[in-house]
């Protein structure tokens, strides 16, 4: 097992962990819309109003955790406000986001209304919260280190991270086909909270309650 350390998730991860994202979750929307659009927004979210996220790293010789330059091998991101967030890197990454957001929709025109579908995620995962949230984006870790326990050591970071903050509770939304990712988040105390339909498929949203 690779030595790691369990830190911050930082914009210098960004290309990291967009790859990462791509290999975790091939063939769906966010990584059908390419590794230069996901580094803009892994390098957008941790510096966010609300943006935040853990990521274990590798420890080698030559390189150290803080700088970017260690392997990741896996991470977790989280927003307080998919809605700001969303609004947030529209309107301060929009010269980033644009070229490659442009480039994908040329080559594959069927995204942009995809693109309309994700804008209204917001409205259709969220009712209206009364206590401090954070939402729970990703969860990715290297393929081949998926068994190492990479997986419920970002979890447990998180869920302090979350508490450190005050939060009092954390939901994710879950492809209702997906039966390994929902026992992973039942195993680490998420309950079935409500369900939507995105893209046209059935979602299941988790919640956890942190108090």
């Amino acid at each position: 097992m690779h030595r790691l350390l369990v830190t911050p998730l930082t914009p210098q991860y960004a290309r990291q962990a967009a790859r990462l994202h791509i290999q975790g979750q091939p063939g769906t929307f966010l990584t059908s819309l390419g590794e230069d659009v996901l580094t803009v927004v892994y390098r957008a979210l941790p510096q966010s109003r609300g943006g935040f996220g853990t990521a274990a790293v590798q420890l080698t010789d030559h390189a150290v955790a803080h700088d970017g330059d260690a392997p990741l091998l896996g991470y977790i991101s989280a927003t307080t406000g998919i809605g700001g967030l969303f609004v947030e890197i529209g309107a301060q990454r929009l010269g980033e986001l644009l070229p490659p957001l442009l480039r994908r929709y040329a080559q594959a025109p069927s995204l942009i209304a995809r693109s309309l579908q994700t804008a209204a995620y917001p409205f259709l995962a969220h009712e209206e919260e009364h206590e401090p949230t954070a939402e729970l984006l990703s969860i990715m870790v290297e393929p081949a280190l998926r068994s190492y326990g990479i997986g419920a050591l970002l979890m447990a970071a998180f869920l302090h991270e979350c508490r450190a903050r005050s939060l009092r509770a954390v939901t994710v939304t879950v492809d209702a086909a997906n039966n390994g990712a929902q026992r992973f988040y039942r195993r680490h105390g998420f309950s079935d909270y409500r369900s939507i339909v995105l893209y046209g498929r059935p979602m299941f949203v988790f919640k956890r309650d942190l108090a």
